[in-house]
């Protein structure tokens, strides 16, 4: 049987190798590059570090691969050969994979799949839109937080591709030639963005955060997430409003546009409210009932599963590729701090206490600029282990709170360019904007928005955490 590859295809298997192998030489080089004086723990770990930071950037292979990858030389390289690594065994690696974030995420994909399937998501946007009248500035207010307020629950790339849809004929009902036209289909994928934030499972780089605080000892609860990043999130997109008014002004007082979706009642569709609203209940009184948020997501696991909402077809389609990234990270984070890596790269930085806001600024800005060109998943995946040693040293619990919350908020602010996040890719793929808007606007919004959290965030998360 002859094989035959196309020229394209040729190229990008060679490159995809020639990454791989340059991978899997710079995890070489860190290893034998490595002081004597480290324990044998730390210096495989900072080989795994460095493989895993190349493939990352590279995309090499799967993003969620890369995450295996990591996992798979954890348990056979660092805990599992006897002596390496004394704080840590291979069912410490494991555990990545069943941490309690991954089962809240899980339960969220799983809802916000029941509401996608009953077009729950698309009817209540515009029931929601029509209550925001007809001036150009109002329309674009609802339609951002609408746009915020689905993203707290569903993915940002689902929430983008839903309200697309129902965005799209309102631009078409602009006039041709008005610039309000763009700044409506744009608002949609950066509202996305911001609104993941708001909510534990808004994105995966919240998860990571608290992923990694809790091996640390630190739980922020569900509802204290939400007091801590719903005001950033409203901040931002208040910033965002006046950056579109600004760019995107329309040429008519008032727009009279043709909203479509009605209200309807079925036997599924009263499940998925119900179902919907007891989650999120549980959710936010967490610190009343005392039943941590893990074990509430596994309620419309369940419940939806059982009364044949979500069939197996849905539950196979569900994103578990992004559960894996999601261990992967949790998985590298804490086998930095196992293995005391962390402690050896708190020492290759300058010494000298660093002010804690010119620390957060630094990080974040690292985040920003990271996400910006590479996933913002993967951006908190290799900052954040590194802030959270460097605070450790000095600073206090709340402290790394606080950088582990404003690192893993400002990943998802940044949206200068089309492949900075999938939602930018979709309202990118519909021709009505360009790449032009997306980097002026984004790379605007992304400057801001972050400024606002350096400058507002120490002080608005230190009051709720102290």
């Amino acid at each position: 049987m002859n094989i035959k590859l196309s020229s394209n295809t040729t190229f990008m298997v060679s490159r995809h190798l020639v990454q791989f192998a340059v991978a899997m030489l710079a995890a070489g080089a860190t290893y034998f590059l490595m002081p004597e004086a480290m324990e044998e723990g730390a210096r495989r770990m900072a080989a795994i570090f460095s493989g895993a930071l190349v493939l990352w950037v590279t995309e090499a292979i799967p993003l969620f691969a890369t995450s295996l990858l990591v996992i798979a030389f954890e348990s056979w390289w660092v805990a599992l050969p006897e002596g390496v690594a004394e704080n840590m065994l291979y069912n410490d690696v494991f555990h990545s994979l069943s941490n309690p974030v991954i089962l809240l995420f899980l339960g969220g994909f799983i809802l916000a799949k029941a509401v996608q399937q009953e077009r729950i998501d698309v009817q209540m946007a515009g029931l929601m839109l029509r209550l925001f009248g007809h001036k150009p500035g109002s329309i674009l207010a609802g339609i951002m937080l609408i746009t915020a307020i689905f993203s707290m629950w569903m993915s940002n790339t689902a929430t983008t591709a839903m309200m697309i849809v129902l965005v799209a004929p309102l631009a078409a009902q602009v006039p041709k030639g008005d610039r309000f036209r763009r700044g409506l289909i744009l608002a949609v994928p950066f509202a996305a963005n911001i609104g993941g934030v708001g909510t534990p499972i808004g994105t995966p780089p919240n998860a990571i955060a608290l992923g990694q605080l809790a091996d640390r000892g630190l739980h922020i609860t569900f509802f204290e997430w939400m007091a801590l990043a719903f005001p950033l999130m409203l901040g931002a997109l208040a910033a965002l409003w006046c950056v579109f008014i600004f760019f995107f002004p329309s040429q008519k007082a008032h727009l009279h546009l043709a909203i479509e979706g009605e209200f309807v009642l079925h036997r599924k569709a009263v499940i998925v409210y119900g179902t919907f609203f007891t989650t999120v209940l549980l959710w936010i009184t967490g610190s009343w009932h005392g039943v941590p948020t893990a074990v509430v997501a596994i309620l419309p696991a369940a419940v939806l599963t059982v009364t044949g909402v979500i069939s197996r077809e849905d539950f196979n389609s569900l994103e578990w590729n992004i559960l894996i990234l999601i261990a992967g990270g949790i998985a590298l984070g804490d086998g930095i701090t196992s293995t005391g890596l962390d402690q050896w790269i708190i020492k290759l930085l300058p010494q000298g206490e660093m002010p804690f806001l010119l620390l957060i600024a630094a990080f974040c800005t690292a985040a920003l600029i990271m996400s910006t060109l590479i996933s913002n998943t993967v951006a908190t995946n290799i900052l954040l282990p590194i802030g959270l040693a460097v605070v450790s040293v000095a600073g206090s619990n709340v402290e790394m709170e606080v950088l582990a919350v404003l690192l893993a908020v400002t990943a998802s602010f940044a949206m200068g360019l089309p492949i900075s996040t999938p939602p930018n890719a979709i309202a990118y793929s519909t021709g009505q904007i360009t790449s032009r808007d997306m980097l002026l606007v984004g790379g605007v919004t992304s400057i801001v928005t972050t400024l606002i959290v350096i400058l507002t965030g120490p002080i608005v998360i230190g009051y709720f955490l102290s």
